[in-house]
């Protein structure tokens, strides 16, 4: 057996960042900077008042003041601020050239028709500078940051209309097996539906691929070869595989440019893994169980699209970035877990925050195979090989699920 590190390494070492594309700023989110995107103007672009009030210059003391006019947003003050003269300013509108501080309308005093103000009243404070929030130029979204909702508006506040992004990555899954029958279909006795392929297309959506389920495919040579026609970055199989004769996948692709190598992958859920190139396009074989299938996914398939779309994360070591298969974080158990053998074990567990710190309660290690266990769980108890029986309390990793 290889360690889940291992097998990391060997599928990653083969994978780079995919082409870019150039994007319209509301197609932006979610989307990978290709390149650090740059704001095309200073922001504010101008000086702007923070409160209403008048713009007026400190130096003039707490001489008289005639107003000479108004600035609003949007509506700046077509002049210059002279000597003992204020513009009436709203917040948001531009400080008319000439003008250092603001005072408060309510702290003018009547002078003969012109205003006078303490000079402790006359506040620069009450100014934003121009560029105070990002300069032009300034790096608004890194390249191989993934484009969030906040970064939008900071990128529409730079004037950026466009940028460049890597292209989502195809993953084409297909699903195989004599005895699996679609949702919405009769279901022969002795059939199961096929569940993994849709659970896999969202966790590949999420992690910023473009995934395309291909349905199933009967255990005949004949069918399983049509995946060499995949137009896709990465091929994943699911099911129709083991270590032995009986590797249908292997089979049925020997014959076409296909390369491959079967693993027994020391972790568990799972084991059995199928690597394999078709050309340059690399095939990944899941085992046919739904919940190992995903669990696989998230140590393998989710790191694959990592390096493709060239995100910052993945750019780290390869053993330091996927020391445990993913980042993880830590929490305390809620009940006890017993020794590990071989392999790399991944528990499934709810996370609650008791006494402000995070805990883990584990479900039930007989419970691999149900889906409904998946479903409910919040993370992955990450138990390393030849682990002692861990006890309450005691700290562990964690792979948290959400978004998966």
């Amino acid at each position: 057996m290889i360690s889940v590190e291992e097998a990391q390494i060997r599928i990653l070492a083969g994978l780079k960042p995919i082409d870019t594309e150039l994007e319209d700023l509301v197609h932006l989110t979610d989307r990978v900077a290709a390149e650090d995107i740059r704001a095309l103007g200073d922001n504010p672009p101008a000086p702007i008042a923070t409160v209403n009030g008048y713009a007026l210059r400190r130096s003039d003391g707490d001489a008289p003041r005639k107003v000479a006019g108004k600035a609003t947003p949007g509506h700046p003050f077509q002049g210059t601020v002279g000597t003992n003269e204020a513009v009436r300013i709203v917040i948001g509108g531009v400080i008319p050239e000439g003008a250092d501080a603001i005072a408060f309308a309510e702290d003018a005093n009547d002078a003969g028709g012109d205003l006078r103000f303490d000079p402790a009243d006359i506040q620069p404070d009450y100014i934003r500078g121009a560029g105070l929030d990002f300069k032009s130029g300034s790096v608004l979204v890194p390249a191989g940051k993934r484009i969030t909702a906040r970064d939008m508006s900071l990128l529409a506040a730079g004037g950026v209309a466009q940028a460049k992004v890597r292209r989502r990555p195809r993953v084409a899954i297909v699903s195989v097996g004599d005895e699996l029958s679609a949702p919405g279909e009769p279901r022969p006795h002795g059939s199961i539906y096929a569940s993994t392929g849709y659970g896999l297309s969202a966790m590949i959506a999420t992690w910023g691929g473009a995934p395309c389920d291909f349905g199933i495919l009967e255990d005949s040579a004949q069918e399983i070869a049509t995946i060499a026609d995949a137009d896709a970055e990465l091929v994943v199989t699911l099911g129709g595989h083991s270590v032995g004769n009986a590797d249908l996948v292997a089979k049925a692709l020997g014959t076409s440019d296909f390369r491959m190598d079967s693993w027994n992958v020391a972790y568990r859920p799972g084991r059995p893994l199928l690597y394999g190139r078709l050309g340059d396009t690399p095939v990944l074989g899941l085992p046919g169980n739904p919940a190992s299938a995903l669990v696989c996914s998230i140590l393998f398939i989710r790191p694959s699209i990592d390096i493709m779309l060239g995100t910052a994360q993945s750019l780290c070591s390869l053993p330091q970035r996927f020391k445990c298969g993913c980042h993880t974080m830590t929490a305390r158990l809620r009940s006890a877990l017993p020794a590990t053998d071989a392999r790399q074990t991944y528990v499934r567990a709810r996370l609650i925050m008791q006494g402000g710190e995070m805990w883990a309660e584990p479900y039930p290690v007989l419970d691999y195979p149900m889906l409904s266990v998946l479903a409910k769980a919040d993370a992955l108890v990450v138990l390393p090989p030849h682990a002692a029986p861990s006890q309450t309390g005691d700290r562990v990793e964690f792979i948290p699920l959400d978004g998966y």
